[in-house]
């Protein structure tokens, strides 16, 4: 039977653009390409489809026509969005992704959507109880609205033994210091680039990890660094996972993708260096593609990786 995860919140639509960053002032461009595709927790959601979890959606978006788009095809691929929550009159998360192929990189120009307090509702805590992990992106903290949503889950998690997935992202730095110890404090899987320690911790690099882990011995560390793999750190290990060679067309939804597939690995118990070669092959399939979204790669586009890398792991997609 296939384990269920439920992420929490960060359902955004992303306008996808290819440019040449920077982008100054009166410096007008055409992208020679368009993409309009959900984003954010909606990479990670599609991503653990494809490998094969069940995901159900807690969350809002809004009444407009993003918000139908990213419920629709969320439906499509399979994911359980009956709790999600749809006030009337409210809007839907947007982000334009500016994308460099040149410079393989990316800048999110984002407008958070705006609408209702979402609680964590009935059906939401059914399907809590039913479900065999939670992740939650950063992201989902800095919206306000989120907040009630948001502590209705960390109470569940307080009353449950159940793991708890948090990819830190590059907004959570909007955070005061504050607010970062009651996520950590029940965090099991801590998924971040070294760009966003000093997020969470003092410090910057290994070594304010390894301080990290001495403030929270049981939590689990995926330290992300792109095209050179992963390190999964923990108070007693250390594994690097290599990453693997691809033609970048951009980097959107990578992270959120690699995510997807570490958790699929994690959650059906193969040990932590396959966890983080399934999930490079993830993010190596991603960046060969445009954009997120229904771009997300499949397994097979994962198997095909760890096969030209002769990795050995059969996914049995």
């Amino acid at each position: 039977m296939a384990k269920q995860i439920v992420t929490v919140g960060d359902l955004v639509i992303d306008l996808v653009l290819a440019v040449q960053l920077p982008v100054g002032i009166d410096q007008h461009q055409m992208s020679p390409s368009l993409q309009f595709e959900p984003g954010g927790a909606a990479n990670t959601i599609i991503a653990a489809r494809h490998m094969g979890l069940d995901v159900a959606v807690l969350g809002t978006v809004g009444s407009d026509f993003q918000g139908q788009i990213i419920k629709e095809i969320l439906v499509q691929k399979g994911a359980d969005t009956s709790a999600l929550v749809i006030p009337s009159d409210s809007t839907t998360t947007t982000v334009v992704a500016l994308t460099d192929k040149q410079q393989n990189g990316h800048v999110f120009l984002g407008h958070y959507g705006e609408g209702d307090s979402i609680t964590l509702t009935p059906s939401a805590q059914t399907i809590l109880l039913q479900s065999d992990a939670i992740f939650m992106p950063g992201y989902t903290l800095v919206e306000d609205r989120l907040k009630p949503l948001i502590d209705g889950v960390f109470a569940h998690l307080d009353a449950n033994d159940i793991p708890f997935y948090f990819d830190v992202g590059p907004y959570l730095g909007q955070l005061a210091d504050q607010n970062i110890e009651h996520v950590l404090k029940r965090t099991d899987v801590l998924l971040l680039t070294e760009d966003e320690i000093p997020f969470v911790t003092q410090g910057t690099g290994i070594d304010a990890c390894v301080q990290l882990l001495d403030d929270y011995p049981d939590m689990l560390i995926i330290l992300k660094s792109g095209a050179s793999g992963c390190q999964i750190l923990s108070q007693h290990s250390s594994i690097m996972c290599h990453g693997y060679k691809a033609d970048v067309v951009d980097t959107v939804g990578a992270g959120d993708s690699f995510a997807g597939a570490f958790m699929w690995a994690h959650l059906n118990g193969m040990s932590l260096h396959d966890c983080g070669r399934i999930a490079n092959a993830m993010g190596a399939a991603s960046v060969q593609k445009a954009g997120g979204g229904r771009n997300t790669p499949t397994c097979a586009d994962v198997q095909h990786i760890l096969n030209l890398n002769q990795v050995g792991i059969d996914l049995q997609c």
